[in-house]
């Protein structure tokens, strides 16, 4: 017998988890943690509904923390197989794993010390020796290659877009009475982005499980570049300083080639650019060792840093040179993360900026609901963060064309090779009324059947 479980990304978008089961071998695809509303980041502090000690392996699709960050747990409850992902996922896993346990730790200190807790204590939900604990069980698997567990289980990787080392999965199963295959999407990217190579043409599958993030939702045509420009051109005239949240891993370095692009071009004016994450630093050195795996030209790489850090870029690796910032003043733009605003140093900067007129936010990709992205995307004009309230007088704008997922547009054009259908599609890792969009769109315009399970849904296949 082979199932399916959705303990993850169904219904919402994070806390990725898919559980295989096929006779009595479990592969679990995805280990996310989830983010947004406090009832979701409740679901990270209870017992999974399946013994861990079971689990054989964990394959992963990308290393964003909505789909890597609930290993370390994974491995307190008694995980010990191998974790597969791609050579740049492992090494970006290992690096965001560390960070999301450094930014739990000081968010717990904070709130002990400013006594702004619920509990008697508050705790990081796993600490940074868990997450080293997790490292010796990666294992890297490249694209196109098949990997093989067991007699039952074999899979390979089709690049997916989206960030660096991101891929969909295709794993062939045998339960010794019929042979079927599944795809997973994972996180699929856009077309025609900076720095990012284009999803490969899907292979097809007997069964699909597919991403829904902008499901029923096109993208406005933005040319980002000029959007970009424009912006810039803005901040400089008004002298204001730009603030952008962004993920340390893909859209940091694709926001700071841009603006170096535009100022190379002589497009915009020459303006500081402060980069204050120290995980974005290492992670752009992880860009140089991968040249393969992103569409940055070889020879660029090769001449050096100016293809990430042109003369105008600070770097700000310590709290100390972090906190200088509060004193900047415009035309300047200062790139932090997190990108949804859920932790780390951008909370701090929210709470120094915001009040201020003279500061504009750009808001860079998907905001997940009850995030402080969303809330500030729908106009919020008072938030509260680590229990502050925090006046909006800032200005807010977007910049969509820098989103990581395709919409619902280029979802279909991904699909669009299918000659079979397959038996059947379960629309995942979007909030609800994203999924039932794009299932309802996959049966009219292509016939198939669709399905969006529910969190903690089995079905059999």
């Amino acid at each position: 017998m082979i199932t399916l479980s959705f303990h993850g990304a169904a219904g919402t978008v994070t806390g990725s988890k898919t559980l295989i089961t096929i006779n009595d071998k479990r592969l679990l695809v995805d280990c996310g943690m989830f983010q947004g509303p406090r009832v979701l980041r409740q679901r990270n502090w209870r017992p999974l509904p399946f013994d861990s000690s079971g689990v054989s392996a964990v394959v992963l699709t990308h290393a964003h923390v909505d789909h890597t960050g609930f290993l370390p747990r994974l491995y307190k409850a008694g995980f010990r197989g191998r974790i597969y992902a791609t050579p740049p996922t492992v090494e970006l896993a290992k690096i965001l794993l560390l960070d999301t346990a450094h930014i739990q730790e000081e968010d717990a200190e904070f709130r002990n010390r400013r006594r702004a807790t619920r509990h008697e204590k508050a705790l990081p939900l796993f600490t940074a020796d868990d997450a080293k604990a997790t490292f010796e069980h990666f294992s890297t698997v490249s694209f196109n290659r098949w990997k093989k567990l067991g007699s039952e289980v074999r899979f390979r990787y089709h690049p997916a877009g989206h960030i660096l080392g991101a891929g969909s999965i295709e794993v062939q199963l045998d339960d010794g009475q019929k042979q079927i295959s599944v795809l997973f999407s994972g996180d699929v990217g856009r077309y025609s982005t900076p720095l990012v190579n284009e999803p490969c043409q899907p292979p097809e599958t007997d069964y699909l499980v597919c991403e829904s993030t902008y499901g029923g939702v096109v993208h406005e045509p933005q040319d980002i570049f000029f959007a970009t420009a424009e912006l810039i051109d803005k901040v400089v005239k008004d002298k204001r300083v730009l603030l952008i949240p962004a993920f340390s891993v893909g859209r940091t370095q694709q926001i700071t080639y841009i603006l170096n692009v535009l100022m190379a071009q002589k497009r915009i004016p020459s303006i500081p650019i402060h980069i204050d994450s120290p995980m974005a630093v290492r992670v752009t050195d992880i860009y140089r060792r991968f040249p393969s795996y992103h569409a940055i030209n070889c020879d660029e790489l090769r001449r050096g840093k100016n293809v990430f850090y042109g003369k105008n870029v600070k770097l700000h690796r310590k709290r100390k040179s972090s906190k200088r910032l509060n004193r900047l003043r415009g035309p300047a733009v200062i790139i932090s993360a997190s990108g949804m605003m859920t932790g780390g140093r951008i909370l701090h900067h929210l709470i120094n900026r915001l009040p201020n007129p003279k500061t504009t936010l750009a808001v860079a990709g998907y905001m997940a609901e009850g995030t402080l992205g969303r809330r500030l995307l729908e106009g919020a004009e008072q938030v509260f963060i680590h229990k502050i309230p925090v006046d909006v007088k800032a200005e807010i704008v977007t910049l969509m064309g820098l989103s990581g997922h395709a919409d619902a547009y280029e979802l279909f054009h991904w699909l669009e090779p299918w000659q079979n259908r397959p038996l059947r599609v379960f629309v995942i890792h979007g909030e609800t009324s994203r999924s039932e969009a794009m299932a309802h769109d996959l049966r009219l315009q292509r016939g198939w059947e669709a399905h969006v399970p529910a969190l903690d849904e089995t079905v059999e296949l």
